[in-house]
């Protein structure tokens, strides 16, 4: 019996995998996105993205694939959406207590001590301590926020060669008024602050590159000179 030939192999069929389309894979990233960091804003292209996706490859006809990943990042974009809608109410809230409280703040007065607690100063709701203001001041306060400052340098009368609260105030005026470029101080004028004898006037220019404008005031409390500077820019300076 004469030899059969056997017939040749079949060639192997590739199977093509189904490409993922990149919108079904930023479907789902910006759905975890939205869980992670809390950005509302990214639930919703997570959802588009994942309607575009899911409709490109239902109508690919087999050619894409990623249906899974697609409507993973539909749904969790959903939920993130949702979510974030029930949340607004709460933000809202939360926004409009802490500007009540910041408005109530701003009206109250509250007294800050000198660590010593022999100098007490008024003071609005939202200042706080500032210690690293000056090194030589007894008490320092402000609000950085609103860029203002008040500190009290306390000078004793035995450490001084016989200064009148003229002369004190004088000195400490000029010494102020030759470190400020374009300077200029209104006429000190005589006051009572507490039942103590003072003078008080207002200084302005530029410091460090900034206008800046001084409310300098010495207070002779019998034993020392308060020196009290309070200051700010000077574009705030009227308000």
């Amino acid at each position: 019996m004469a030899d059969e030939t056997p017939p040749p192999p079949q060639p192997a069929v590739a199977q093509t995998v189904p490409r993922t389309p990149p919108v079904a894979i930023w479907s789902l990233i910006l759905a975890v996105l939205s869980f992670t960091c809390g950005w509302l804003f990214t639930a919703i292209p997570a959802v588009i993205c994942g309607h575009i996706a899911r409709a490109k490859i239902r109508k690919s006809g087999g050619a894409l694939g990623g249906r899974g990943i697609a409507t993973g990042g539909l749904v969790l974009g959903y939920i993130a959406l949702v979510l974030g809608i029930m949340g607004i109410p709460l933000l809202v809230s939360m926004i409009q207590s802490d500007r009540e409280r910041l408005q109530r703040l701003s009206t109250e007065r509250k007294e800050i001590a000198s660590d010593d607690g022999k100098i007490r100063v008024t003071v609005p709701g939202t200042w706080t301590k500032l210690p690293e203001i000056n090194k030589q001041a007894s008490l320092q306060v402000g609000n950085k926020s609103k860029e203002v400052y008040l500190i009290v340098i306390t000078d004793t009368k035995a450490d001084l060669d016989n200064f009148t609260l003229e002369k004190h105030h004088q000195q400490t005026r000029d010494r102020m008024l030759q470190k400020m470029k374009n300077a200029s101080g209104t006429e000190p004028v005589s006051l009572t602050i507490d039942g103590h004898p003072a003078t008080q006037d207002e200084l302005s220019g530029t410091e460090k590159g900034t206008n800046v404008v001084f409310l300098h005031t010495t207070v002779d409390d019998g034993d020392r000179f308060q020196q009290i500077l309070a200051w700010t820019l000077k574009s705030r300076w009227e308000k």
